[in-house]
Parts: C-alpha cells; sequence; structure tokens
C-alpha cells in the first residue's frame, strides 16, 4: 500500500494579514480623497497609488480596477461602520422593522438614511458623472439604484405589517415615492444649493413620507 502523505497545512502570518489590511484601507481612503476631491477621470490609478503610497501593482493587485474600488467604496459608505453586514440586517433598521408604530418607524427611517446619505451620496454623484462616458461604471451606477430599490422596498414591507399604507399602495409603490425622496441627487441638492443640515433634511423627509405614505393624524 503507497503511504498518502498528509496535505501541508497553509501557515497564515498574522503579521502579513495586517500589512495587507492596512494597504488595502490605505488605497481606498487615497481612492476616496481623490474621486470627490478630482473626479472620475484624474483619480488615476497612479494617483491613488501614490496617495496610499503603494505602488500602481499593489492597487490592482488588491482590487483589480478602479471600478472595484469605487463600488467597495459605496458599499462601505452604505453599510457604514458595519461595513460587512448588509443594511437591513444593522441594528437600526432591525429596530425600525421591531417598531409597532408606522409613524415612529419614518421618523426612525428619515435619521438613519439621512445619515447612509450623508456617506454615500457624494461617490454616488462621481459614479453619477463617470458613468456618462464609461460603460463599466454605467453597469455599476445602475446597479447601485437597483439596490437601492431593494433596501427601500424592504422598508415599504415594514411598514406594511403595521397596517395599510395610503391609497391601499403595496410596497412596489410605496417603494418608488422612497426611491425618489430618499436620493442621493435629491439629498445632495438640498445640502449643497438650499443649505439644509442633515438633521434638517431627516426632519423634512419624515414629515413628507409621513404625507405621502401614511392614513389620517399621528
Amino acid at each position: 500500500m503507497t503511504d498518502v502523505k498528509p496535505p501541508r497545512r497553509t501557515y497564515r502570518s498574522p503579521k502579513r494579514a495586517l500589512q495587507a489590511a492596512e494597504t488595502r484601507e490605505s488605497v481606498l481612503s487615497g481612492a476616496r480623497d481623490l474621486f470627490l476631491s478630482e473626479g472620475w477621470s484624474k483619480a488615476t490609478i497612479a494617483a491613488i497609488a501614490t496617495k496610499a503610497g503603494v505602488s500602481n501593482e499593489t492597487v490592482y493587485a488588491t482590487f483589480g480596477s478602479k471600478t472595484a474600488l469605487l463600488e467597495e467604496l459605496v458599499i462601505r459608505a452604505v453599510r457604514g461602520g458595519a461595513s460587512e453586514t448588509p443594511l437591513p440586517e444593522q441594528s437600526i433598521p432591525r429596530r425600525i422593522a421591531a417598531e409597532m408604530s408606522q409613524w415612529r418607524q419614518i421618523e426612525l427611517f428619515a435619521r438613519d438614511i439621512a445619515s447612509v446619505l450623508d456617506r454615500v451620496a457624494p461617490l454616488m454623484d462621481v459614479a453619477r458623472t463617470a458613468a456618462a462616458t464609461d460603460p463599466s461604471i454605467a453597469d455599476l451606477y445602475a446597479g447601485f439604484h437597483r439596490g437601492r430599490r431593494t433596501n427601500l422596498e424592504w422598508f415599504a414591507n415594514a411598514l406594511l405589517r403595521n397596517g395599510p399604507l395610503r391609497d391601499a399602495m403595496d410596497a412596489r409603490q410605496a417603494g418608488e415615492i422612497l426611491w425618489r425622496m430618499a436620493s442621493p441627487d435629491l439629498y445632495l441638492l438640498v445640502r449643497r444649493q438650499e443649505g439644509l443640515s442633515q438633521a434638517a433634511y431627516a426632519d423634512w423627509l419624515a414629515q413628507t413620507l409621513k404625507l405621502l405614505l401614511l392614513e389620517g393624524e399621528q
């Protein structure tokens, strides 16, 4: 009988893992700074590598492309500090789902989505601009909005579990209203042009959604 050698164990150095994680964070931070300050076209891989203090090859080896970098940054911005946890599974959305009052659900949602939009809307604006000339970004940008619609219909369903909505609208119809009113473009408009604060936007959004989605008085 031929002896079978056990598979060799793969050794993973904690130090190397830490260095790789630090490099990844440096590249993401540099890319974010350049995307927001210089725009998509001027934020080249070379510029991002210089900003992060690494080589071009390291950026490519870590992320593969600028498109992948932007996608990662948007996902992180949406999810906030819990970057590995999808938005509906995070603590505040879970509180929203558990809340029994539709009025209170909308108030919690408005504050949470205003916080999300404050992080993600500037990056979405970079993607929107780049999408006009870059087909890969156009596909990515469309995917971002499909993800928004999915998350917002989740919230519409959370409202429906506590009772009917105005005019007997379903989750899809309510999701369309949410998708328009809680959009990155509208958020940037009122923040940059009107000068509204994040908190003031959240208050306005809550009151508007109550009028559009709910029946009766609070």
